[in-house]
């Protein structure tokens, strides 16, 4: 207990009676309290008052100066200590130079920055005023909106946590399915610069697709070294089909792949009248990317590899039609057979199949028998006369179109060109390549049904010798004296009393 300055009088006074004692005592009571010996209030020594502005700041950091003080002191008189513990500093406060942005202290301790807008950075920062295209926040509200002029913990002094976030204060671009990878990780400043650019839309590296080949440098090799470049690239860029920042289709495309290309391309929606029978490749998975570079590509129509290894990237399997057939796989017969049907071994898969969407079964390019037996139209094999010559059919006596005759007599003609079950192509040639000369199978499906009808033909320098499931066997020499006479047209009398297929 500190000792009360009247119960000290009462000590010194016993010496007068007691009664003295506890009068004083009795007042003391009045007007003194007990205190903690540690909690002293008794004032100090009064001193000369300091009347200096900062000894007043140093003491009491609530107390605003009522005179002028050093700006150097702006940072360490207690008041502003929060300025310098960011972790990214602006250069004038880390020098504790604070007049280099705000002029000379005004009343009431106020420092008025030195000029308004982003005129006051650019005195010390050269970021405007030197590309064709400024950011429209600097011209109109100045550098605030984005950067804290002092300091703060995050890069480049921004007033948000990230880039990202700045950037989405004025631009709230709504975020879809499928993202550029800049703007999904919030880099906003890969393609944009967030200050001034020679380039519409702040863009770094240039417009168009000089500005997309910063990044795809693969896409700008290929188009630069291809032969044939999609026109679009060329002529406008990457924007006619890709979005810049979100879409809801892949590759942020404008629209899915394919009615995106058959904006340019209407021939392929205007074929596409029989889904039936439209190709798989261009309505599913990839769609028409399936088979063509969107880019550049050094095969016409931009395809990504020969045609007869771009159709085995499907076909090296059985495949499922649209009505439920099974089309076997066709990699074997197309990579192994000793012997090819010409537009295979040239890889043209496309002589004979049109690729799109057709009108004729197996996205053939014209009608083609697809039975074992067909009565003769010459129209039903304008498939093979594209590239065959249709005297093999027409001409009953012929040297100089077909090696298979027997002397002068086509036999081609004698087995396809009938009123009734005209043999077809099928019945003898494999369509695709086998191990025998001129592509001939060695069973063929009878009528379509089960049994593997064989055909077991032997070539020979001079002719050759047949005998197949629906004849005996019989031989054939091209010299001009004939082994046997045929028919020069229709049915045998054998055949019409039907003592023979």
């Amino acid at each position: 207990m500190r000792e009360c300055r009247l119960f000290k009088g009462v000590a010194d006074s016993a010496r007068y009676g007691l009664w003295l004692g506890l009068a004083l005592a009795s007042l003391a009571g009045l007007g003194c309290r007990a205190e903690p010996e540690t909690a002293s209030t008794e004032s100090p020594p009064e001193e000369p008052a300091d009347t200096s502005v900062a000894q007043q700041t140093r003491t009491d950091p609530l107390i605003r100066p009522t005179e002028p003080v050093d700006p150097r002191s702006c940072l360490s008189g207690g008041c502003h200590q929060e300025r310098i513990q960011a972790k990214f500093q602006h250069n004038p406060v880390v020098e504790s130079r604070c007049d280099t942005c705000h002029s000379a202290e005004q009343p009431g301790h106020t420092f008025p920055v030195k000029t308004t807008g982003a005129a006051l950075c650019t005195s010390c920062h050269d970021i405007v005023g030197l590309e064709a295209h400024t950011h429209a926040v600097i011209e109109h509200e100045g550098c605030l909106p984005c950067h804290e002029p002092h300091g703060t913990n995050v890069r480049s002094m921004l007033t948000e946590m990230s880039v990202e976030l700045v950037c989405r204060q004025c631009h709230r671009t709504e975020r879809k399915a499928h993202l550029h990878a800049p703007f999904a990780v919030g880099e906003c400043a890969a393609c944009h610069d967030p200050h001034e650019a020679s380039n519409a839309r702040l863009l770094n590296g240039g417009e168009g697709k000089d500005h997309c080949f910063t990044c795809h440098t693969y896409t700008e090799h290929q188009i630069a070294s291809s032969t044939f470049v999609h026109k679009p690239v060329m002529d406008t860029g990457c924007s006619d089909c890709h979005v810049r920042h979100t879409s809801e289709y892949r590759y942020i495309l404008t629209k899915p792949i394919y009615d995106l290309c058959v904006e340019c391309h209407p021939n392929i929606r205007e074929e596409r009248t029989d889904k039936e029978t439209a190709h798989g490749a261009v309505f599913t998975g990839h769609h028409c990317s399936n088979c063509h570079d969107p880019h550049a590509a050094d095969r016409t129509f931009r395809l990504r590899a020969d045609e007869r290894s771009l159709c085995l990237n499907c076909h090296n399997r059985p495949q499922e039609a649209r009505d439920g057939r099974v089309i076997p796989g066709m990699q074997r017969e197309l990579l192994t057979s000793l012997f090819q049907h010409g537009p295979i071994r040239a890889g043209n898969c496309s002589a004979c199949h049109y690729i799109h969407t057709t009108s004729h079964t197996n996205h053939l390019r014209n009608y083609f028998p697809k039975d074992f037996y067909d009565a003769f139209n010459l129209a039903n094999y304008a498939l093979c006369f594209k590239c065959h010559s249709n005297r093999i059919v027409l001409d009953g006596r012929n040297i100089w179109f077909t090696g298979f005759r027997d002397g002068t007599r086509n036999l081609h003609y004698v087995h396809v060109n009938r009123p009734k079950k005209g043999r077809t192509c099928r019945t003898c040639h494999e369509l695709h390549g086998s191990n025998l000369p001129k592509h001939m199978a060695s069973e063929v499906p009878f009528e379509g049904g089960g049994w593997a009808m064989p055909v077991r033909i032997k070539q020979t320098e001079t002719g050759g010798r047949c005998s197949p499931g629906c004849h005996e066997p019989r031989e054939y020499i091209r010299s001009p004296s004939p082994v046997h006479e045929f028919p020069e047209s229709g049915l045998d009398e054998a055949q019409e009393r039907g003592e023979s297929n």
